[in-house]
């Protein structure tokens, strides 16, 4: 169960925390990342938007539930901050047993709360090779 007792001082350990929780599985920490309130999303890699916060960690939960666990490096990191929001740009490198499996660019949008820092945005997209076309002009 969520243990208010974690608050997180800034942006960035809430962010730390986040993966942690992803690596490890802990639905416990993720449960501590996430602002309750009405107004945080999630958006998984080739998924529609998920609003609430418990619909975000059975989300979670369902991730953690499959048989294999999802290794994750981060790069490339671009951090936006103002006064009590931050924005985290990065590169999410996935694997599973040391076999690479794609990445994702997620943008992560954290809010100083009377709880401490915590996440109300996670937006995860795949990212194109090189290769590929990254912008499909028929879009706009």
């Amino acid at each position: 169960m969520k243990d208010p007792k974690i608050q997180f001082i800034d942006s960035r350990q809430v962010e730390d925390s986040f993966y942690e929780a992803f690596r490890k599985r802990d639905i416990d920490l993720m449960q501590n990342v996430w602002d309750t309130s009405d107004d945080v999303m999630c958006i998984h890699p080739g998924s529609s938007r998920i609003y609430s916060f418990d619909l975000i960690i059975a989300s979670w939960q369902q991730i953690f539930s499959a048989p294999q666990a999802t290794e994750i490096e981060i790069t490339e990191p671009v951090y936006k901050l103002a006064e009590s929001m931050a924005i985290h740009y990065v590169k999410e490198n996935l694997s599973i047993e040391n076999q690479t499996i794609g990445s994702v660019y997620a943008t992560n949008i954290y809010r100083q709360t009377a709880d401490g820092w915590k996440m109300i945005t996670h937006h995860a997209t795949p990212a194109f090779s090189n290769s590929e076309n990254r912008i499909n002009p028929s879009l706009h």
